[in-house]
């Protein structure tokens, strides 16, 4: 697992050129696409912002950031599956969501500062869903960012599992060793995600097709 965690400098160089990548197309290509550029613009600056943290001491953990990771991801990805899928249901979801995690956070305030595995769970639970039913869409018609909703699904439904346990690794409940083999399962998972997210763009964006304009 040395090796694993000898590829951080490379996954966050990778995770801050992303978005540039993307975004040199983004005035040409779907509203899902844009949506999906912001996505990636939305993880590089929460990666800043852990390494401002990490760097500079700032706070025990970085756990009191992971509200704003969650929830950025959650309203993204739902309006980037809203394009995708057309459903306007999925407007009515993701409403109904954002309430209970307002409630939760007011029910229960100290979660601001600790992972939120319940939230956490049903945020990716209801993105999966959504990746599920454009694989289902994707059986009878053509579809755009297909390598993308791949990466997504495999990602979150591995991240479901690591996220359940982040309180219990923050308050040592689990023992190091196991805490480490999770945090570098979930760095896995994130290294292929952001493989796929890569293949994607020069697959099918880097040469511009007018078609799309």
């Amino acid at each position: 697992m040395e090796f694993i965690r000898e590829l951080d400098e490379f996954i966050f160089i990778a995770t801050l050129a992303l978005p540039i990548l993307y975004f040199t197309r983004y005035a040409i290509y779907s509203n899902a696409y844009r949506i999906f550029s912001w996505y990636l613009l939305a993880m590089a600056t929460v990666e800043w912002a852990l390494r401002i943290v990490l760097l500079y001491d700032l706070n025990d953990t970085n756990s009191f950031l992971f509200v704003y990771f969650f929830i950025a991801q959650f309203i993204l990805l739902s309006l980037f599956y809203r394009e995708l899928l057309g459903y306007k249901w999925i407007n009515f979801v993701t409403v109904g969501c954002i309430l209970f995690f307002g409630v939760q956070y007011i029910l229960e305030p100290h979660l601001l500062l600790k992972y939120n595995p319940v939230g956490a769970s049903v945020a990716q639970g209801v993105i999966v869903v959504y990746a599920l039913v454009y694989f289902y869409k994707l059986l009878s018609e053509k579809g755009e960012l297909v390598i993308v909703n791949i990466a997504i699904f495999f990602f979150l439904l591995c991240s479901m599992l690591i996220f359940a346990t982040g309180n219990l690794m923050v308050d040592k409940l689990i023992s190091d060793d196991f805490a480490w083999i999770l945090q570098d399962l979930h760095f896995i998972f994130y290294f292929i995600f952001i493989g796929l997210v890569f293949v994607e763009w020069v697959k099918n964006y880097r040469t511009i097709s007018f078609k799309q304009v």
